[in-house]
This record gives C-alpha cells, sequence and structure tokens, in this order.
C-alpha cells in the first residue's frame, strides 16, 4: 500500500495555519448581492479561529496522528475557551469528542455531557434536535424536529466515548438509542444509502437527496462507533450496525466517478464530485478493511487507487481542493449543486484522516 508521507505532512501544516488562506465572499453572494447560506456561506466554517463542527473535525483529525499534535491542539482549545465558548448544540460539541481525552479538559466534557443528558431539546421519539449555532456563536438555530446524520459523528460519538469512560450505562444506552433511531428515519432500503436529515412534524426526507458528505459521517461514524463501544454492545446490534455499514460501503463503491471520488449528490452524475465527503468515506473503508468490519474484498490495487483519487486533490502547498462549504438541507437536489467549492478547515481534517488511517493500516500489514 502506497501512503504519501510527505502528503500526510503538507496536509497537517497547511490545516494548522488555515486562516492566512483567503476568503473570497463574492463567490457566496446570491441575486441580490447578499451573502448566502444557500451557497454554503456560514461564519463559523472558515479557519481555526472558531469552536465549531469544522474545528472539532479538523482536531479529531490531528488527535489521529497521537500526541505529534497535542501541543497545538490544546493550545487552540485554550485560546478559544479564553474567547468564551459558543452556545451548546450539536455541532459546537463536537471539539469534545478529542478534548475529553485530555485531563485539563475533564470537567467541561463533564458538564456537557450532563447538558446533553438533561437539557438537550429532544423530537419526537426522543431523537436530539439538530439545533446549530445561529447567527453568531451565542445564538441557536432550532431546527424544530429535525434530526440529521450530521449529528452522529459531532455528537453521538462524544456521548458513546463519556458513557465508556465514566461506566455511565445511561449515556451509553442514549448514544446506543440515536444511533438507531437515526438509521430508522435516514436509511434508504433499497440502496442502503443515507438520507440527510428527516422532519418529524412534516414526516419527511426533504428531498430524499443522497448528500456525500452526510453519508460519509454514516461511513466514518459506523466503524468509530464499534471502536469507542468494543465490549458495551450486544451481538445482535453489532451485527446490525455492520450489515448497515457494509450495505453502504457495496453500494458507494458502485458509485465512484471517474476521478476516483464521489458526487456531492451521489446518485447524480451531473453533480460536482466533493473531496471532504469522499475522504470521509474512504477514511471509513480503510478504517473497516483495518478492524475486519468490511465483508468485500478489495484489492490491493483498489484501496491505492482510494487512496491516490484523494492525493490528487492535494496542492503542492498542502490545500486540499474541491471541497463544498457548509451544505445546509434542502429539498432540492440543485441547491447542493450549487454550495461553492473551496479549501475548508474540515477538508484538510478529513483528508488527513483518511492518510492517517491508510498509515497504520500499513504499519499493521507490516508487523
Amino acid at each position: 500500500m502506497v501512503v504519501a508521507n510527505n502528503k500526510i505532512s503538507l496536509v497537517r501544516e497547511r490545516l494548522k495555519y488555515f486562516d492566512s488562506l483567503p476568503l473570497n465572499q463574492e463567490d457566496f453572494r446570491d441575486n441580490n448581492n447578499q451573502l448566502s447560506e444557500r451557497k454554503g456561506f456560514f461564519a463559523r466554517d472558515f479557519g481555526m479561529e472558531q469552536w465549531d463542527w469544522p474545528q472539532g473535525v479538523a482536531i479529531y483529525g490531528l488527535h489521529l496522528e497521537g500526541p505529534l499534535n497535542d501541543e497545538y491542539i490544546k493550545q487552540w482549545a485554550t485560546e478559544e475557551i479564553n474567547k468564551g465558548l459558543p452556545t451548546k448544540n450539536v455541532n459546537t460539541i463536537c471539539p469534545l469528542l478529542t478534548l475529553v481525552d485530555y485531563p485539563e479538559y475533564e470537567n467541561m466534557a463533564l458538564e456537557w455531557m450532563k447538558w446533553i443528558e438533561r437539557e438537550f431539546p429532544r423530537t419526537d421519539e426522543n431523537g436530539l434536535q439538530h439545533i446549530t449555532s445561529g447567527i453568531d456563536k451565542f445564538t441557536v438555530k432550532e431546527n424544530r424536529q429535525q434530526i440529521w446524520v450530521d449529528t452522529l459523528f459531532m455528537t453521538v460519538l462524544f456521548m458513546g466515548k463519556m458513557g465508556v469512560k465514566y461506566d455511565n450505562q445511561a449515556w451509553r444506552e442514549d448514544a446506543i438509542e440515536q444511533m438507531l433511531l437515526h438509521c430508522k428515519y435516514l436509511l434508504n432500503r433499497k440502496s442502503g444509502l443515507f438520507y440527510h436529515g428527516w422532519n418529524f412534524e412534516e414526516q419527511s426526507n426533504y428531498g430524499g437527496n443522497f448528500w456525500c458528505r452526510g453519508n460519509s459521517w454514516i461511513t466514518i461514524g459506523i466503524p468509530l462507533f464499534l471502536e469507542i463501544m468494543k465490549g458495551y454492545l450486544a451481538k445482535s446490534l453489532e451485527v446490525y450496525l455492520l450489515n448497515l455499514y457494509n450495505n453502504q460501503v457495496k453500494t458507494l463503491l458502485d458509485l465512484r466517478s471517474k476521478d476516483g471520488l464521489w458526487h456531492t449528490i451521489l446518485t447524480d452524475a451531473t453533480s460536482y464530485t466533493e473531496t471532504s465527503g469522499s475522504a470521509g468515506i474512504i477514511a471509513g473503508i480503510l478504517l473497516g478493511i483495518k478492524n475486519d468490519f468490511l465483508t468485500i474484498q478489495l484489492s490491493e490495487e483498489v484501496i491505492n487507487d482510494l487512496i491516490s483519487s484523494l492525493t490528487a486533490k492535494i496542492a503542492e502547498d498542502g490545500t486540499v481542493l474541491g471541497v463544498s462549504a457548509g451544505t445546509p438541507i434542502s429539498c432540492n437536489a440543485e441547491d447542493y449543486k450549487g454550495i461553492v467549492q473551496m479549501p475548508m478547515v474540515y477538508g484538510q481534517a478529513m483528508i488527513l484522516l483518511a492518510l492517517s488511517i491508510a498509515k497504520s493500516l500499513k504499519e499493521k500489514e507490516i508487523k
């Protein structure tokens, strides 16, 4: 297996100094010359000088490399805490998936976990309502009675991790319940793919779109959940989740585009191929191989091709190209296709995640 270590280093260092990249806001303006969320403009998403899901995914990718990035991660957390933490919501929980591993942030992690347990807004059937940051970090967007696939990575993994770390059965059971509930309402049984969200009030999966990055949260999320919860899941539940994972991967492999990546609408070849979601999918596939979760036998040639398709998106300075900006849920597939593509911190992180797993898989084979 070929893993370009120099590429990993370039991507990592670009992530750490990402805020030096220029942001051309003109790409996000609508017909009324207003910055538009429908084109992917969310102020929290650009650079590392925020505390939200893009930065949470970023430090998770760095953390996967081991102690190499500990100093950077702790410095980032300290600076953001000193600025004042944002409102608690699905996305702002994401950094704690990493920070819970550092003793300095133990009390914070416990405080936020107890908030999830006692105060997190719930939908029908006790789902975690997909509340997100609002117009600034001190306000919340309610997304009433909605569950989104993103929640599984951003919040549920943290819940499971806390339940295991503190041997809290209620927290573990809530994490399992959320995983099952989201799969119940977001899975398309015919294809094995997952919808972006579900609205209990409208009884709707919106437009029934199979969004690439959304599906990647499942492809990487299920193997990570199985890792985190090892020894705490009934065998029947493990089998159920592994079946979901393998059915999805089988379909995804059939949907790869000519450049080796996946279209932002997975089943729409007229939509652009998208790097961050593709990286998440490949990371999930590689993690499945590493842990013997994947039942499909992939040749070394196919595995190398998956990795090469990602490294082809890394510019000479380490910038990851072809990443879609923040993506609100929509009934209209054209809205997904209209999201601006540009370098984003989570694009760096998801490539780093995939290449780091590839590197560990190679080391496992050598041993």
